[in-house]
Parts: structure tokens; sequence; C-alpha cells
């Protein structure tokens, strides 16, 4: 098969997010730095491992729904580790509802920045025939053999995949795609934290121009949340 050239048209949109509003969204300097990383048309992929609380799934979403909007990409995907799965296997249902529990920190991401999350997933017919659907929620289990083309891909929790899970999901990834990869080293669910891929892989790219990385600092959930993050 030929390969083809990979050009996104950033013509139509705003060359910086500057001066948008963002969703009325106040933003520190290092949560702007992620911001405008994800917006830069050079960077195909980034990573950001940043503390609890600091806004990091807000802003990868808020940004990547910025891009579909100007008609950039066609649509978000958001992919996260189902490293739970022995006791997911449990839970009641079928595997997207198994699956519910991994989506709620995009869901709540969505509902902030005023996303109806009623019409736009593609697992809705009804959202497929309105023509309004444009984000898709999955687990890495099934993406062997998944080719992403002109989306925006969102894998969060990125510490709880193993470095062959982080290869299967990145290795489905077209350049036309933009990749924003976020995590926090030391937040590792996995019953052997050496085998995570996060921290591979967020060095392995960053040798390459078109990858960028980006670090949050500050844990806006207030003294709870930061003061157990310091043990």
């Amino acid at each position: 098969m030929a390969k083809k050239a990979t050009y996104i048209d950033y013509s139509s949109a705003p060359k910086s997010l500057s001066d948008e509003p963002f969703y009325n969204l106040i933003l520190d300097d290092y949560q702007k730095e992620f911001r405008d990383a994800i917006w830069n048309p050079e960077k195909l992929i980034v990573f950001c491992n940043a503390v609890s609380g600091t806004g990091k799934t807000t802003i990868a979403t808020a940004t990547a729904n910025l891009l579909c909007r100007y008609g950039l990409y066609d649509g978000i995907v958001y992919i996260v580790s189902n490293y739970g799965e022995a006791k997911q296997g449990y839970l009641p249902g079928d595997i997207t509802q198994k699956s519910e529990v991994y989506f709620e920190p995009f869901y709540q991401a969505l509902q902030t920045i005023g996303v109806n999350t009623n019409t736009v997933f593609v697992d809705n017919i009804n959202n497929l025939k309105n023509g309004t659907a444009y984000i898709e929620c999955l687990t890495h289990t099934f993406l062997r053999g998944t080719n992403f083309d002109k989306k925006v891909i969102i894998l969060d929790e990125a510490q709880n995949y193993s470095v062959a899970d982080l290869k299967k999901t990145l290795t489905r990834c077209k350049d036309s795609c933009k990749v924003i990869v976020i995590g926090h080293n030391l937040q590792c669910d996995l019953s052997d934290s050496k085998s995570s891929g996060f921290v591979k892989y967020m060095d392995w790219f960053s040798k390459d121009s078109r990858c960028a990385v980006c670090e949050l600092k500050e844990n806006y959930r207030g003294w709870i949340s930061s003061h157990a993050d310091r043990l």
C-alpha cells in the first residue's frame, strides 16, 4: 500500500487559543502550556505527567472538543486501561456496561465544558441518525486490528497500561490523529508498577520533535487531596 502524506488543514482554526474563551476555564501557566501543546499542529502526540486534581482530563477533553468543533478532526476516542478486569468481570452487564466505571472522569470533563452527553456518543443509534455522534469510549481490550484515522485519541490513566497494551493502543493510530497520553507515574494501580509503559513510552517519544511532554503542578481539589498525594 502506497504511503500517503498526512496533512491537517488548520487554516480555518485560530493559530492560538490564548484569546479564546476556552469554556470559561481559568488556567495556570502549566495548564496553558498543555492546552497549547495539544493545539499545536506540529505535535502529533502529547504526554502529560501530572498529579491528581490538576485538570489534565478536563483540559485534554476541552482542547480535543475544540479541535473537532473547528473541523480539524472527525471525532474523539477516549481509551482507558481496564486494569482491574479480573474484578471488572464480576460487575453486572455486558462489556460496555462493565466499562462505564472507567469512563466517569471523561463524562465529568464533558459536562464541565457543557457537552450534552445524551447526544454525542456513537454507541447510540439515535445520535448516529441525527448526525450528532462524534465521541467514542473504549477500553484497550479489543483494539487489535483497529485503525484510528483523523481522530483525537485520549489515553487516560496511562500509568495503568502495560508496555504491551500501550504499544497495542498507540500502533492503532495513524499520523492523521492527534494523540494525548495522560497519567501520573506515581499513581500506578498495576500489580507490578514496573510493568507500566507510561514513562517508557513518554521517554521514547520525547526524543522526537513531533512529541510534546508536559507537567501540571497544582492540585485544585484542595488540601485533603493534595496532602494525601504527598505521602
